[in-house]
């Protein structure tokens, strides 16, 4: 509190200001009572001086030492009281001087008054711990069982908008916060960014904090424009509010692994066989939920991170996948697919049964609807590609193997045709890139992808050229449409596809040099999905960390 504030409070009221007024903006720390002040008397920096002057009758002389005392000790201002006498002109200027605010308060209770003055200085660390004590009885209670309810403890206790974001910075409780172009916080500090307006303070949520490997899992976020005391307050409940939604969401994690642990081994028992023990099976799936009566039609989402300069964009990591597997289900059945879902180690793999043979004319339709709920996926999770496959309905427990196995393999050939975002496929549209991908998927032709390749790789590790390559071959050998998808000048494309040829030694004028580059750009590109010479029987089990 500065002097300018608590001359403003109600204990204030009586007080007068005559001297000093250059320094209202002293912060004032503590209140001390003094009978009289000599020059090795304790005074502190900060320290709003009471002087009770009933007892030194006239002599100004006293109050000349006190305001020499305080100006000496860096005292925040002289309060005196019980004067009864004019202090003078020359008190006055001696204040002035020495810039020491000099305020004179009448008739009072010298210990009273300064036990008031105290209460008001205290005031605002008296609501503050009074607040965290709130929250630390609140999150003792039934509203902090879920991420949302510990939100809206904090959103009421500080009055700010607070939300969880997850590690591509998309929400996933709590209200709506813009935190585009501002940072966030990096490590275990706190951060508050005052680039705008609004504040906006952040705490990351690591749910490893011992693995040195380990990277921000969530962060706390908050906004307010609030004052100072507001500010420090919802900096200290982001904190406590954090190391709590860490405990919480490292809870939910391990509850998850464990439930996708149940899933992922009854699925692999499923697929690993040719010789399926069906009775058993059938007990692990009904302790699930699941069933394979019926027809079954089998679904694969390949799920990638963009944040990468490769080609070969990596898989996201497992732990996400898992965080994302409710919202996935979700959207798939907000698109009326509803069936089981299952982690795997690049994305989810699942089926929908029905009772009598989807209608060919179904297979359209289905994966219009897959289509819009990974674009949709997409659009909230900006970090991320998500491409999927559909097989074919077919009946029973062998079926639902035979319809996995061909949805996964749709799934790799529509990651390699649509590129973008996000895509769809049945297999039965994809005809004769089955064919092909067989080839593309052999390691004869993987190795001659990379070696006709290997000069643009060596010439260029941030993959540029490689990228520039492949999506001008993509758009017809059309440099104004491979500037506009990558963002670039047309001449710079010119440029580059110029310097491509001169690494590879080759006229991409000519059609077979052109459709042997794709087809090994096509490859780099699968590669690293794990796809070997045929579909595999077993989509390989996720790692559990």
């Amino acid at each position: 509190m500065t002097v300018a504030q608590l001359l403003a409070s109600p204990v204030m009221a009586a007080a007068e200001l005559v001297a000093g007024p250059q320094r209202l903006d002293a912060v004032v720390d503590e209140a001390v009572l003094h009978g009289r002040l000599a020059a090795d008397s304790a005074v502190e920096p900060g320290e709003a001086v009471v002087l009770d002057a009933s007892q030194i009758s006239e002599h100004l002389y006293q109050i000349d030492i006190a305001i020499r005392v305080a100006a000496d000790a860096c005292a925040a201002m002289l309060i005196v009281t019980n004067a009864g006498f004019d202090l003078g002109v020359g008190v006055r200027r001696l204040a002035e001087r020495l810039d020491v605010p000099l305020v004179v308060v009448g008739e009072v209770d010298a210990m009273t008054f300064t036990h008031r003055l105290r209460a008001q200085l205290w005031s605002a660390d008296v609501e503050h711990a009074a607040t965290v004590n709130s929250l630390l009885v609140s999150l003792s209670g039934p509203r902090s069982a879920s991420v949302e309810g510990v939100l809206d403890v904090i959103a009421e206790l500080s009055a700010a908008r607070v939300c969880l974001l997850g590690q591509d910075f998309s929400r996933r409780a709590g209200e709506p916060i813009d935190v585009a172009g501002r940072q966030l916080a990096s490590g275990p500090a706190h951060l508050v960014d005052n680039s705008t307006e609004w504040a906006l303070h952040s705490t990351a949520i690591v749910l490893a904090p011992g693995d040195p490997d380990a990277v921000t899992d969530y962060w706390l976020v908050a906004e307010s424009s609030g004052p100072d005391a507001t500010q420090r307050l919802l900096r200290s409940l982001l904190q406590i509010g954090g190391w709590y939604l860490a405990a919480l969401l490292a809870s939910v994690r391990a509850r998850a692994e464990s439930d996708a642990r149940r899933r992922i081994a009854v699925l692999n028992e499923l697929l690993a066989t040719s010789d399926l023990h069906e009775g058993d099976i059938h007990n692990q799936m009904l302790a699930l939920g699941w069933s394979a009566a019926g027809w079954n039609t089998g679904l694969h989402i390949m799920m990638r991170g963009i944040d990468t300069p490769r080609i070969d964009t990596p898989r996201i990591d497992t732990p996400r996948i898992i965080d994302l597997h409710v919202e996935m289900r979700e959207r798939l059945r907000a698109a009326g697919i509803d069936g089981p879902l299952v982690e795997r180690n690049d994305g989810w793999s699942g089926w929908v049964s029905s009772v009598s043979e989807p209608v060919v004319e179904s297979y359209s339709e289905m994966v219009q609807r897959l289509g819009d709920a990974l674009a949709e996926f997409v659009d909230a999770h900006s970090g991320f590609l998500a491409h999927a496959g559909i097989g074919r309905p077919c009946p029973g427990l062998k079926g639902l193997r035979a319809s996995l196995t061909e949805a996964h393999e749709a799934a790799l050939i529509a990651r390699t045709r649509f590129g973008g975002r996000c895509g769809a496929a049945h297999i039965d549209q994809l005809g004769v890139q089955r064919v092909l991908m067989g080839w593309l998927g052999s390691e004869d032709f993987a190795r001659y992808a990379r070696f006709i390749l290997q000069p643009l790789i060596d010439a260029d590790p941030g993959s540029e050229l490689l990228k520039t390559l492949e999506v001008y071959l993509d758009t017809g050998c059309s440099a104004s449409e491979t500037a506009q998808t990558l963002g670039l000048h047309r001449n710079t494309v010119t440029n580059r596809v110029r310097r491509i040829s001169g690494l590879l030694g080759v006229h991409l004028s000519d059609a077979e040099i052109r459709l042997s580059l794709q087809l090994a750009c096509r490859m780099l590109r699968t590669e690293n999905t794990d796809m070997g010479t045929s579909p595999s029987p077993s989509i390989s089990t996720m790692h559990m960390a």
